[in-house]
This record gives C-alpha cells, sequence and structure tokens, in this order.
C-alpha cells in the first residue's frame, strides 16, 4: 500500500511557477489501486517525446533491427547534443536519449511493424499518420500519464507480448546509478529516499504547437515492492528545464513510504 493520499500531497506542495498542468501517477505493479495526483491532466494525451524509447528499444529488439551488441555509427555530422556525437549501442542511446539511433531504427523497423507493436502494447493512441522517424517527436503519436502506467505495469510483469530477455535488456538500460537519472543534457540529481531504491527511468522533453512537455516514467523497487510511475508537467506559457517532470515526481515520491 502506499501511505499517504497523493493528491493531497500535490495540493500542498509548493506551485512550479512556469507549469500550466502537473501529473504524477503511482501504481504498485503486482495489483492494486493507482494512486493519482493531478485529476484529468492524467487522462489528457501529450507527445511521449524520448519515454517513447522504453517501447521502440523493444520493437528494435522484437524485430530484430538491433541487439543488446549492436554498435550503430555515428555519421560524423554535428548534433544536437555532444554525447550523441560517438557510436552508440542500445543501452548507452537509452541512458542519453540518442535520438538519431532511435530515427534509425525506426526507418529498419518500418511502419506497419510500428504500428503492429503499438497496438500490441495498447500504447496512447497507437497509431501515427506522419513521417516513421518523427511520429513520437511531433505530436503524431500521443499518450496519457495513465495509459503511460498501464503500458509500464504490463511491460515490468513481462506480460507484453515481447520475449522476457529483450524486457530485461530495456530494463537494464532504464537503470539509473543511486541519486541520478541521464538524460541527452546529462546526469542529474535525482534523490529518492526510499529504502535501498533500484530506479529505473525515462525522461523525455518536447515541444509542439507551442506546448511544452517534461516526462519522467519508470518503475522503482524498494523493500521488497515494485512500483511504476509517470510524471508531466507542461507549459503553454514559459520554458521548462528539462527535469521539471523529474522534480514534480520527487517532491510526490519522496512522501510516500513503500509498503
Amino acid at each position: 500500500m502506499l501511505a499517504f493520499v497523493l493528491l493531497g500531497m500535490i495540493a500542498a506542495a509548493p506551485p512550479d511557477p512556469v507549469a500550466a498542468a502537473t501529473c504524477v501517477l503511482v501504481a504498485p505493479i503486482g495489483g492494486g489501486p493507482e494512486t493519482v495526483g493531478g485529476g484529468d491532466e492524467c487522462d489528457r494525451r501529450t507527445l511521449p517525446a524520448s519515454t517513447f524509447k522504453i517501447p521502440h528499444a523493444l520493437i528494435a529488439l522484437d524485430t530484430g533491427v538491433v541487439t543488446p551488441a549492436t554498435v550503430m555509427k555515428w555519421d560524423g555530422h554535428p548534433k544536437d547534443f555532444k554525447v550523441w556525437e560517438r557510436d552508440h549501442t542500445l543501452d548507452s542511446a537509452i541512458k542519453w536519449s540518442v535520438v538519431w539511433f532511435f530515427q534509425r531504427a525506426a526507418r529498419s523497423i518500418g511502419r506497419e511493424r510500428e504500428l503492429e507493436h503499438l497496438r500490441a502494447f495498447a500504447y496512447g493512441s497507437q497509431t501515427f499518420a506522419g513521417a516513421v522517424d518523427m511520429f513520437w517527436l511531433n505530436g503524431d503519436l500521443t499518450i496519457s500519464p495513465r495509459e503511460q502506467v498501464a503500458f509500464l505495469r504490463r511491460m515490468f510483469a513481462y506480460a507484453l507480448p515481447i520475449d522476457r530477455r529483450h524486457v530485461d535488456a530495456v530494463k537494464a538500460a532504464l537503470t539509473m546509478p543511486a541519486g541520478k537519472v541521464s538524460n541527452a543534457a546529462g546526469v542529474h540529481d535525482f534523490e529518492l529516499r526510499w529504502p535501498d531504491p533500484i530506479a529505473r527511468l525515462k525522461t523525455g522533453n518536447g515541444t509542439v504547437n507551442g506546448e511544452r512537455v517534461s516526462w519522467i516514467v519508470g518503475e522503482i523497487e524498494s523493500a521488497g515492492r515494485a512500483y511504476v510511475f509517470a510524471s508531466r508537467v507542461r507549459s503553454s506559457t514559459s520554458p521548462l528545464e528539462t527535469t521539471a517532470a523529474a522534480d514534480a515526481a520527487l517532491r510526490v515520491l519522496n512522501g510516500i513510504t513503500p509498503r
């Protein structure tokens, strides 16, 4: 069980001066009620941004486009982040949120296989109409925090139609050093005050039609229990830090005693 009513904590937390809307949703993997802060915001869909690297990695592995040992070569052209300007494996591409790696994979996977897996995963809107290498970045595919949690629950319970070894490979790539989370912008503090937590995390940030969205989703193991969560902050009036959703998640998660 979770040790407090999450909605009350979010209401009591200091307001984020740039956030138009925030949702944080936490659920035990083994069953039981979700604990939700954010009301209807948790059902509102936006682009998944780089949180889509979680299902995308599963799709790439399932289709054989990549293996955990695959090394994709950097093309030598300047990228948005220096950490992208080198060769990458699936593990490093998840940890450093390397867009070009997954765009190249998407072109090899192809539209029909992408759509087939989106439907099999029941992932958000489950469809896209535009370019196969942009749909998770431009608002073509959308998902809500509640749908993120439903997907993650199935994934971490090995209930997706995916070989267990592929799930384990993605879990390993998502596992962060204690108290930290990484993305393209670098390594950031994520000081989770749970007993000996193991945190598997993925951030995501993007802008569509002037609305900035910040995500963090993942799984936390602690005290013999496992939880999945999704946190999203969005704003149409001000820029958001890449850690906006992580900061919101920590305000909530650090008020929970896992039991």
